[in-house]
């Protein structure tokens, strides 16, 4: 998501966008996004000249960002408004298909292992409410904290594929892909739930590996 030199990203694009239909300004965003990882409702944010009628501006950008990037909705926000800092609550899903498919392969994890739904509830349930997540950011984070809330996670089949859900009120880099892959890893009896809580209460580092991005999607953010 985030712009890069030399890099095609969703914010570069944009932005480059915008400078096609003579608008000068820096687009800010809800949250960054790895590299392979999709978004299906990420928030942005821009300034526009009063002129520009935004549905037709909806209309203008989506020719030019077709078929990549699509603009579902435009609309005027309050002074101030940072997409980022002013949201509430964020949610992501992990899809994992049982059955692989290369017209698939970019958009959803392929793992042929069956799931032990019961136990991944178990262990899903242990990352609800407030703690410090630490061991599930990627190693140089910078932030002020890393303590984060999750409310609620979600995990079930629908035909071939099982599909994980968390939200909370923020995560931090890689934190998703971290909990996933630590969870698949309890799946395959290669790791506890014994194991978790000790990480989870920093005990312990036991295993801090990113499961593959492809899998992950922004799903929506509360404001």
């Amino acid at each position: 998501m985030q712009k890069q030199p030399d890099k095609i990203t969703v914010q570069g694009e944009i932005e480059n966008s915008l400078q096609k239909l003579n608008i000068s300004s820096a687009v800010t965003h809800a949250g960054r996004t790895d590299r392979g990882v999709h978004a299906l409702n990420q928030v942005i944010a821009f300034d526009i000249p009063d002129f520009w009628e935004i549905n037709k501006l909806k209309n203008s950008l989506n020719k030019i960002l077709h078929p990549y990037i699509h603009i579902k909705k435009l609309e005027f926000a309050n002074a101030g408004f940072n997409p980022r800092f002013d949201a509430k609550k964020r949610s992501y899903r992990y899809i994992l298909s049982h059955v692989y498919s290369p017209h698939t392969s970019d958009y959803i994890t392929y793992y042929p292992q069956k799931i032990d739904i019961p136990l991944i509830k178990k262990a899903l349930k242990r990352f609800e409410g407030k703690h410090d997540f630490e061991y599930f950011a990627k190693t140089g984070s910078e932030v002020n904290s890393y303590i984060r809330e999750i409310y609620k996670t979600e995990i079930y089949k629908y035909k071939s594929f099982t599909v994980i859900k968390i939200a909370g009120n923020g995560f931090l880099r890689g934190q998703i892909r971290l909990i996933v892959d630590f969870i698949l890893k309890i799946n395959e009896n290669i790791l506890t739930l014994d194991d978790l809580d000790k990480q989870l209460s920093k005990k312990e580092l036991i295993s801090k590996h990113l499961a593959p991005p492809n899998g992950l999607y922004l799903e929506r953010i509360w404001y």
